[in-house]
């Protein structure tokens, strides 16, 4: 993930940290929408535009996957 965001906002993974806001980095809208249609269709729940624009740093985009691949997990189980 950090790796497509980089490229996507030109920069090294190495610079963005868990709290980098991301669209203060480069990751415009046009950008965000184009990596979250490649995360969909490599299969990556939660991957929803606006809940990801509404919090633009790392640290919570990959808390809100691991939260949708919970709740995924939990629905399967049953």
């Amino acid at each position: 993930m950090k790796a497509d965001i980089a490229e996507a906002a030109g920069l090294e993974p190495e610079q963005i940290g868990d709290d980098t806001n991301l669209r203060d980095a480069g990751l415009d809208s046009i950008r965000l929408m184009s990596l979250v249609e490649k995360w969909r269709a490599a299969g990556v729940q939660g991957a929803d535009f606006v809940t990801l624009a509404s919090s633009p740093t790392l640290g919570t985009w990959i808390a809100e996957f691991s939260s949708v691949d919970a709740a995924a997990d939990a629905q399967t189980a049953r």
